[in-house]
């Protein structure tokens, strides 16, 4: 058996386990070649790490004429991750094993009005319960990570939040060390939107493409940019801000004080203004009959008035679609992405919205951009968010011993300590 020096054999060993639970079911020489390793090294380093119950031998490859290579996975028992977010919708948290298995998906009511200390009050019990599942749904399992999902803009590596959308109590919050300074667990932060994207560009229907846009249609609208298999995070770490791309300079004025920005003219937060102020100005509609609350226009309202052909919802619906399409344009021809993915509240609308979105889309794209781009919806609807955030956790806990922070570990994965 090769003999590898203990600071090597610790890095192989955080390098195998990663790859396990990214990739894993793989048998020793797919790790052997992903990682240009000695076949002798990976056996060494994968018999210390089940010993350790790291991981686990999962099952046989096909065969190929031989005899059927020994599968490896991640031991999901060895550990769980707690997942939490906050957004205009409010805050949510779940638990998932070190397989990423969610579990006691939890929702947490929040208005800004409610001030910034009932936000962290609501963050903190949100964390709190899921603390209790764990102990007694997962026995015996520590938690490992806290990963938290966030709107607005936020300082990734000194974990403060900076802003969140239409809340202006909200400002340069240390949540990261309040929270670990609650919990004694450690806690990593990110954008919801890049959240999203590392998890449909690991778990998702991006898997293995290396060039693709997560674009979030909802309250905000926000892009997540994975360009040569990593998160763009531009100089300031915080990017993507495509609401507040201006759409018109003549449109409404934007809570961050511009004017015509896409996100004032095209988010549902916008669609649904829109429809208020019709009715307020008694255009003939049947959008209301449509609403699971008396009196109130909801987005999916409006959704459903448009699919029964009432002309003010129809008219609303495409309008905002082909504004997202044009938009959406501008971006691929700026990253010639090969696959785009459709989040939020408003990707769920289904074709009413998402053709003239993707009509406009492939109309205002250069061609050769668009010929062979895919479009499609979020693999994990309306989980996608605090599945972003369970992600975001066990990505954190499972690279930090291989000091790596991007979806693509290849090239990091290479470089042991000597």
């Amino acid at each position: 058996m090769v003999k590898v020096r203990q600071p090597r054999l610790c890095f192989h060993k955080a390098q195998i386990r990663f790859l396990a639970w990214r990739d894993g079911p793989l048998s020793r020489n797919q790790i052997a070649q992903t990682l240009n390793l000695n076949l002798p090294t990976i056996s060494n380093c994968v018999s210390a790490l089940i010993n350790e119950e790291q991981i686990l031998e999962q099952g046989h490859a096909d065969s190929t004429g031989g005899r059927k290579a020994q599968l490896l996975d991640i031991n999901p028992t060895q550990g769980c991750v707690i997942g939490l977010t906050f957004s205009s919708r409010g805050v949510a948290s779940a638990w998932a094993d070190l397989k990423a298995n969610v579990h006691n998906v939890k929702s947490y009511p929040f208005v800004p009005s409610q001030g910034r200390e009932k936000a962290l009050e609501t963050l903190y019990e949100a964390a709190g319960h899921q603390l209790r599942d764990t102990s007694r749904n997962a026995a015996g399992r520590p938690v490992v990570q806290v990963g938290v999902g966030l709107s607005g803009l936020l300082n990734v590596q000194a974990g403060i939040s900076h802003a969140f959308p239409r809340f202006d109590e909200w400002v340069d919050v240390p949540l990261r060390d309040l929270l670990e300074q609650r919990f004694g667990i450690p806690v990593v932060m990110d954008n919801h939107i890049a959240a999203v994207a590392l998890t449909e560009h690991i778990f998702g229907k991006c898997r293995g493409i290396d060039n693709t846009l997560y674009i979030q249609l909802g309250p905000g609208l926000g892009v997540g940019i994975i360009i040569g298999g990593q998160i763009y995070r531009g100089s300031r770490l915080t990017v993507g801000e495509f609401g507040h791309t201006t759409i018109t300079e003549d449109g409404p004025i934007c809570y961050c004080g511009n004017y015509g920005c896409l996100e004032s003219m095209a988010s549902d937060y916008a669609l649904i203004q829109q429809a208020e102020l019709a009715l307020r100005e008694s255009v003939n509609t049947r959008i209301l009959e449509f609403s699971s609350e008396p009196n109130k226009i909801t987005l999916n309202a409006i959704f459903r008035a448009a699919q029964a052909g009432d002309r003010l919802a129809n008219n609303l619906v495409e309008k905002v679609g082909r504004m997202l399409g044009t938009a959406i344009a501008n971006l691929v021809n700026l990253f010639g992405p090969e696959t785009i993915i459709l989040g939020g509240t408003m990707a769920q609308a289904g074709e009413i919205l998402l053709n003239p979105l993707c009509q406009t889309l492939r109309g205002k794209s250069l061609a050769r951009m668009e010929s062979d781009l895919k479009v499609s919806t979020s693999s994990f609807g309306d989980d996608e968010a605090i599945k972003g955030a369970l992600t975001l956790a066990l990505f954190e806990y499972l690279s930090r011993d291989i000091e790596a922070r991007i979806p693509n570990m290849n090239a990091s994965l290479m470089n042991p300590p000597e």
